[in-house]
């Protein structure tokens, strides 16, 4: 055991008015884990409400010893007992020991995070009661794995679930539903107290769900999904949309040039063309080098022959550029539309209000609960 890492998921509530404070005490506390024995790496996940009230801070060591020697150092005693003026109620503090990180996830996934207090003895109970809950919620949509840690000697005497699905509004539908109200009511008899943290992360940096596929398109296959989306983008601009904005310095025209083509690079295009290219990017079954070129030269020829294309369309056409800024005149409309178009592409790409439009999927409420 002392070889396996060793991860604690602290969720803490801070006063709106001391968020500041909080972030300097944050950046105070990283510096000082950073040269803590056995430290390998940490993430803090700011508050997303109504999903997620908390800040969520996760530590990862390289074995429970000195995950130990951390949570029990007076370095951390003297911190912890800085800030607890500035949070609201207590810290939720959670250990997981001998969990691996998986690939990859979701931008959009969320987690679950449940302390439960089984009673003395229904141990075994309690782990039946989980199996038969884990397999109703494995049948609703976005359902991605659960990790469960039984009582950790010396860390916490409550048991831990980590419960994983592939959006906000898919977890809090499981977390709602009248299914898991029911298991949750025939546990009762044999949990003492259960207590629910969401938090909008899926944790896969430091945790693997057991989930169903957790392969994902190396890095070098991924820049020519974004090489095929961007090249027909850039071009098309260049092509009909610069043109409108010459009276702008090239600094304003570059930046509207670039909201469109992160905008329509990140949703849909990338979106499409991952599908399109499904087969090569994450292939079924074994590897296969001749499959790797194959998707390869279809990306170059494809690039390939758009370029062909975009050379007969500027033979074809020519979009008159218009270099000064005459508001009377018809030849500023396209200008105002483009203008028009990108506070809203910006406000709904670069803005959480994106996630309200099913741009980023959904998001829903927290929850917390208790039984017994």
């Amino acid at each position: 055991m002392a070889d396996s890492p060793a991860t604690v998921i602290t969720n803490t509530c801070v006063r709106p008015e001391h968020e500041a404070d909080f972030a300097q005490w944050q950046a105070d506390m990283s510096r000082m884990i950073s040269v803590f024995p056995g430290y390998v790496g940490g993430e803090v996940i700011p508050p997303y409400p109504p999903t997620q009230p908390d800040w969520v801070i996760v530590q990862r060591f390289d074995s429970p010893e000195h995950l130990k020697g951390w949570l029990d150092s007076q370095q951390r005693t003297d911190m912890v007992a800085r800030i607890q003026p500035l949070l609201v109620g207590d810290d939720a503090v959670n250990v997981f020991v001998g969990k691996d990180a998986q690939k990859s996830e979701s931008s959009e996934a969320a987690t679950a995070v449940i302390m439960t207090k089984v009673s003395s003895g229904s141990e075994k109970q309690f782990l039946g009661w989980q199996q038969r809950i884990d397999g109703v919620q494995s049948t609703f949509p976005g359902y991605i794995g659960c990790e469960t840690q039984p009582p950790v000697e010396g860390f916490q005497d409550s048991w831990v679930t980590m419960l994983r699905f592939d959006s906000p509004k898919h977890l809090d539908d499981w977390l709602a539903s009248p299914e898991r109200e029911a298991l949750v009511t025939d546990a009762d008899k044999f949990v003492e107290k259960s207590e629910v943290r969401a938090a909008r992360s899926g944790f896969a940096t430091w945790f693997k769900f057991g989930a169903k596929d957790d392969s994902s398109a190396p890095p070098w296959k991924m820049n020519y999904i974004i090489l095929l989306g961007l090249y027909p983008i850039v071009m098309l601009e260049i092509f009909f949309l610069n043109p409108f904005f010459d009276w702008l310095p090239i600094s304003g025209g570059n930046f509207i040039g670039n909201v469109f083509s992160v905008g329509i690079l990140g949703w849909p295009v990338v979106w499409a063309l991952s599908r399109w290219m499904g087969w090569w990017l994450v292939p079924k079954g074994n590897p296969s080098k001749l499959r790797d070129w194959a998707g390869a030269l279809v990306a170059l020829l494809s690039v390939a022959i758009m370029g062909w294309l975009f050379i007969l369309l500027h033979n074809a056409v020519q979009v008159t550029p218009v270099d000064k800024f005459e508001p009377g005149s018809g030849t500023m409309i396209p200008a105002f539309i483009f203008l028009v178009l990108t506070v809203i592409v910006f406000i709904l790409w670069f803005s959480p209000l994106g996630s309200r439009f099913g741009i980023w999927g959904g998001s829903g409420d927290s929850n917390s609960e208790d039984d017994g």
